[in-house]
């Protein structure tokens, strides 16, 4: 498995446009051999031993994490591991030791700092898989960038990110998982700085071979991969392929309409979502009156573009508005392809298990009332929140953007779950309390008044945390508290001590991978599609866990453009991509999510994997 992945990685890094040089050595960080001192290891609620490597090959670090306790081992270097920087990341091998599969989580970090990298590994019992760190970084090349501009993700390795780490002072791996119910027994071993950090050199930039690097369908055109488009007759089978699978998986039976829970209690029907606690465990409450969880998608939309404008020649083909989604749903629909397409996600999300359009999506699609929508609005503040705020004139500009005229389309409707106002706020720091409690205030004074019957969802708090001011004042007056949470772990995800009790939602959340054809994994990457499904999974499976969540919401629905949305996003995020067709590792995941959502949500016995 190593080999098949090394080979893999340096294919892709080094062999997308360019020709292949010889790969940087790889440096071997912790490989357990003679000498290695365990007593070294700081444990907490742990115990680790040397023991056979893989294969009975060398020696490995084997690891026991307590049950039902807070565990987790330390391994520090007492110098920095020196510079990583020409590397692509770090990975390691994780062999499971136990009877049951297991997701390990791991950061990389100076002297147990807050700057680290993090990934995640899922390993069924007995196996071995490969953990892959990436390194993040927060310019390209001075070269590449006259070039090459409006990408996070370049040729040769380079991914962007606005929180990175020293890669000349790293120093420390954390190992820890979120599910303790059991003790948690694994080895690692070859801990290892991996790869070459190889951006394109001035002469491969002007060979013609590397341009266009964009095909007429959206794909980067130098590479191969499972599920690449090469022609519409592809695409045409395809889609007869989905159909027949739609078919045979037409979703969970015990749901409502509104993909609520049929087989729970029948609580009190108003019409509308509402929050209810139910035996210690908050949930939303459909209109109805049954259980709802919300398991949500964002960006469900029937575009995707890209600028094209200045960068003719990245594309063999130039299209409207560089909108490559909507160019390739003509072609898969032909003349009536935006209701044919709105018609097939609504099935496609029953099929999933999926019960929310979440935030950013399509009107024209959710308008069609088959699955349950929120809607984004503004009250026309600005992202930076200023210090101070006066009520009164706050207020006049929030009845601008929140009025009878905005919320008519969905203020009675009863398949509306809520309303987010605003998105990831920056809080002005020392005075974010009294900021706070007269923003979530006024905003919803002005949108109950217009909307009584509708949730008010808050603004999605983004951050590790986020200030605890901006915690407290949303819980004061949001229906439910909404935070968007780019993490592997988040069962503990909480409100400050003293805040109400309220209900919480995660407004966003991904994984991406490096091995379709796009060049940065999004805000958490791990290794392949495969582990990009167990991670969602994991994911969800926390969330469920949590008392106070009562839904998680993907972001998004479709792959970004390889060359970059208007902020240079460019990521490989999807449940579907550029082309529309689904990504089957996620597709399956969400399914059997789906299937068990409900009995794990109120029993906690139900085996997701």
């Amino acid at each position: 498995m190593y080999t098949h992945f090394r080979i893999a990685i340096s294919l892709f890094f080094l062999g997308l446009f360019v020709s292949l040089a010889k790969a940087q050595t790889d440096k071997m960080l912790f490989d357990f051999e003679g000498g290695f001192d365990v007593s070294d290891v700081e444990t907490n609620n742990a115990e680790v031993a040397i023991t056979n490597g893989n294969a009975g090959q060398g020696q490995a670090l084997n690891v026991v994490l307590e049950k039902n306790k807070v565990a987790n081992i330390q391994l520090k270097s007492g110098q920095s591991w020196g510079d990583l920087s020409g590397h692509l990341g770090i990975e390691m091998d994780i062999t499971n030791n136990g009877e049951y599969s297991i997701g390990i989580i791991a950061e990389a970090n100076e002297n147990n700092g807050n700057t680290a990298i993090e990934s995640f590994v899922w390993v069924k019992p007995g196996k071995t898989e490969t953990m892959f760190m990436l390194f993040y970084r927060s310019q390209p090349p001075e070269l590449v960038k006259k070039y090459l501009t409006g990408m996070r993700g370049l040729p040769g390795g380079y991914l962007w990110h606005w929180r990175i780490a020293d890669l000349t002072k790293l120093n420390t791996l954390i190992f820890y998982t979120t599910k303790t119910d059991k003790d948690v027994i694994f080895t690692v071993d070859n801990v290892r700085a991996m790869g070459e950090y190889r951006p394109p050199t001035e002469k491969e930039l002007q060979s013609n071979a590397f341009w266009p690097f964009v095909d007429r369908f959206g794909q980067l055109r130098q590479k191969d991969w499972p599920g690449k488009t090469y022609s519409v007759d592809d695409i045409t089978n395809q889609h007869q392929e989905e159909l027949i699978d739609l078919a045979a998986h037409p979703g969970p039976d015990n749901r409502n309409k509104y993909g609520g829970w049929t087989e729970g209690p029948q609580l009190e029907a108003t019409g509308h979502f509402r929050t209810q606690k139910v035996d210690g465990k908050w949930w939303l409450v459909g209109p109805d009156g049954r259980l709802f969880w919300s398991q949500g998608i964002t960006g469900v939309r029937l575009s995707q573009t890209t600028k094209t404008r200045g960068r003719e020649n990245y594309f063999a083909e130039i299209l409207d508005n560089g909108d490559f989604r909507q160019a390739n749903l003509k072609r898969k629909f032909g003349e009536n392809w935006n209701a044919e397409v709105a018609e097939l996600i609504h099935t496609r999300l029953r099929s999933w298990g999926i019960n929310t359009f979440a935030n950013w999506s399509d009107e024209a699609i959710y308008n069609l009332r088959k699955t349950p929508y929120v809607v984004s609005l503004r009250s026309g503040i600005a992202k930076q929140v200023p210090p101070q705020l006066d009520a009164a004139a706050f207020g006049n500009a929030v009845q601008k953007h929140i009025n009878t005229k905005t919320v008519a389309g969905f203020k009675d409707d009863p398949w509306c779950l809520g309303v987010f106002v605003d998105n990831e706020l920056h809080w002005p720091g020392k005075n974010t309390g009294p900021v706070a409690e007269t923003y979530y205030k006024v905003v919803k004074e002005v949108f109950k008044n217009v909307a009584p019957n509708i949730l008010y969802l808050g603004s999605r708090i983004h951050g590790s945390g986020g200030p605890s001011p901006a915690y407290i004042a949303a819980a004061n007056h949001c229906d439910v508290v909404s935070i968007n949470r780019y993490k592997f772990a988040i069962i503990h995800e909480d409100l400050p001590e003293g805040s109400l009790d309220k209900p919480m939602i995660i407004g966003e959340f991904h994984f991406g991978a490096l091995d379709r054809g796009l060049l940065h994994t999004g805000l958490k990457g791990v290794s392949n599609q495969e582990q990009r499904a167990h991670a969602y999974t994991y994911y969800v499976h926390q969330a469920l866990e949590n008392d106070r969540i009562v839904g998680a919401h993907w972001f998004q629905h479709t792959d970004q453009m390889v060359t970059g949305r208007g902020d240079g996003e460019s990521y490989q995020i999807g449940f579907v991509d550029i082309v529309d067709r689904p990504y089957p590792e996620m597709v399956a995941a969400s399914r059997r999510l789906g299937e068990c959502l409900y009995d794990y949500r109120k029993t906690g016995i139900v085996d997701l994997q």
